[in-house]
């Protein structure tokens, strides 16, 4: 018997080899079928692993990963921090593995001693969503849905074709981005804002010194990224301590052309402050992909908010994660790895402390 146990306080480690039971057995038409990138089928968990005997565990908590530990094979997380002293007690432990490469949560440096080898997956979702991040970014600051009005006005006829400085559009290079958590969705966005000559600031409940020099960006207080941030993006998760951290004194904050992004979850902004700073235009728009209850009701303000132009809102419907495949190309890294170790063969994404 093989035993595997995942701890994933999201489900995206089981998400893309259960497929079927999810989205129905004709998921596959909804993808594109001429995806270079997209596997030729997403197989089933129980198709991968149907030569061998194994056992799957999915733990909730903690004291659930702590009582499978001890004879497990493998253990795999996600977004979860495991104690030192828990991995302790594995046994038999042949690997252990983290979906997304911001594996702050795992105790690498036990798993090392205890001669266990630890692999940190890369996540094509936080790739998309970083990718979506900086489409909003660059979609507010250089006016976008405003070209596109004056194009379909021809207003280019009276104001002159050219030199629109009504559109007042912005030099990159002149803003300041500033990043609540730098985890691995805010590490690309610093590096685009390096390839963009901006400066960057970041907070995280953790401070990264390597990484600061990595990435070429500064840590900054709480307080002290909301007031210097021309953009301001959150990637942080949601836990019952981060619920509503973002509300009125945040946004009071806030220089007045400074744009709000969130596309990492609702629950982490007092929505009804944001609505009432955005109509006050008290800060320079927002771009949202999430919202506090989800779907976002049709009566919201951020509707009317987004569909008049001046307010600069733009809002997507929970769509930052998506490209061909996503959850599929992101849960096979992670099972070819459990194979690979099955089988003998060498792994991928393999860390040190």
């Amino acid at each position: 018997m093989i035993k595997i146990v995942t701890w994933d306080s999201v489900g995206n480690t089981l998400w893309g080899v259960r497929m079927e039971r999810i989205h129905g057995e004709n998921f596959r038409e909804k993808l594109p079928a001429d995806d270079p990138a997209a596997i030729d089928r997403a197989p089933d968990f129980d198709d991968l692993f149907a030569d061998y005997d194994v056992s799957l565990h999915e733990c909730k908590t903690l004291e659930e990963v702590e009582a499978h530990i001890v004879d497990a094979d493998f253990l795999i997380l996600h977004k979860v921090n495991l104690p030192p002293e828990v991995l302790e007690k594995a046994e038999k432990l042949r690997l252990i593995q983290h979906l997304g490469l911001d594996y702050r949560g795992m105790p690498v440096a036990t798993a090392q001693a205890m001669d266990i080898p630890a692999t940190a997956t890369p996540l094509i979702n936080y790739q998309v969503v970083a990718e979506h991040n900086w489409a909003l970014i660059l979609n507010h600051f250089k006016r976008m849905p405003l070209h596109r009005v004056k194009m379909q006005e021809r207003a280019y006829v009276k104001e002159g074709w050219g030199f629109l400085p009504s559109l007042k559009i912005s030099v990159m290079s002149d803003l300041k981005l500033g990043l609540v958590g730098f985890g691995e969705i805010a590490r690309p966005m610093a590096d685009y804002a390096r390839a963009f000559k901006m400066e960057t600031l970041y907070w995280d409940i953790k401070r990264f010194p390597d990484l600061e020099d990595d990435y070429e960006i500064a840590f900054a207080e709480w307080e002290t990224l909301w007031r210097e941030s021309d953009i301001i993006s959150i990637q942080i998760p949601i836990m019952p301590e981060t619920h509503k951290i973002v509300g009125a004194k945040e946004f009071a904050l806030m220089k007045p052309n400074t744009l709000f992004v969130n596309t990492a979850r609702g629950k982490l902004v007092d929505e009804e402050a944001l609505i009432h700073v955005l109509q006050a235009r008290k800060i320079g728009g927002a771009a949202l992909d999430v919202f506090y209850d989800e779907p976002l009701a049709e009566d919201s303000p951020l509707h009317n908010l987004a569909e008049d132009l001046s307010y600069n809102v733009t809002i997507t419907p929970h769509t930052a994660w998506q490209s061909p495949w996503t959850h599929v190309r992101d849960s096979l890294d992670i099972w070819d790895n459990v194979l690979a170790v099955i089988e003998g063969k060498p792994i991928q994404h393999e860390v040190t402390a």
